[in-house]
């Protein structure tokens, strides 16, 4: 049975869980392992350690490179003052930018290439294009200022109807209503006058 199985038969029966911690790592050119003790990235501030069998030891003041070809200084104290990037990456940031550069001259190279027949064909095929649309746009207008007169006529025989309505004087049918009274008095007369023919 390996230390490694007997650790985790003793961890089953017992019914325990061990934490795990990760630490950031890295070696230096010379294979040396450090660390930071902590679970994030190397930053300016933290103390470096050197990574031993079974122990963590401060690193000692100076410059350590590593495989990375990052350079991390650290004071008397193991910590750490700074932290240089790597020439790979100066040498990157170098490339990216003539690339870049390139890149940029070769599409001004192409504008300047392309012949003046060939941008006024273009031109030509755009103005051919919207053409009809101009031609839509105007007649579209010509129909809307028709439409705006004739709304115009309209309200102003509204206006005037309106002003000559007000103006008029007001009728009204006049209905004589009669008492029921009155209607059997008229009634009784219409009788004796009848009868007297």
């Amino acid at each position: 049975m390996t230390s490694k199985e007997a650790i985790e038969k003793i961890k089953s029966v017992l019914n325990l869980s061990f934490k795990t911690e990760k630490f950031a790592t890295t070696s230096l050119e010379d294979g040396t392992e450090v660390t930071n003790n902590l679970d994030s990235d190397f930053q300016i501030g933290q103390v470096l350690y050197v990574v031993g069998e079974s122990t963590l030891t401060p690193a000692p003041e100076g410059t350590h490179t590593t495989r990375e070809g990052y350079k991390i200084t650290v004071d008397s104290s193991s910590v750490i003052v700074a932290i240089e990037s790597s020439v790979a990456d100066a040498e990157k940031e170098t490339t990216d930018e003539t690339k870049e550069e390139n890149m940029s001259e070769e599409a001004e190279a192409i504008v300047e290439e392309t012949p003046t027949a060939v941008k006024d064909e273009v031109i030509a095929e755009v103005v051919d294009a919207l053409l009809p649309l101009v031609e839509e746009v105007k007649s579209l207008a010509e129909e809307m200022k028709k439409l705006k007169t004739k709304m115009e006529q309209e309200m102003s025989s509204l206006k005037t109807d309106f002003d000559s309505f007000k103006k008029s004087p007001e009728k009204f049918s006049v209905v004589e209503k009669k008492t029921f009274k009155e209607s059997l008095d008229d009634y009784k007369l219409d009788v004796i006058k009848a009868m007297r023919r």
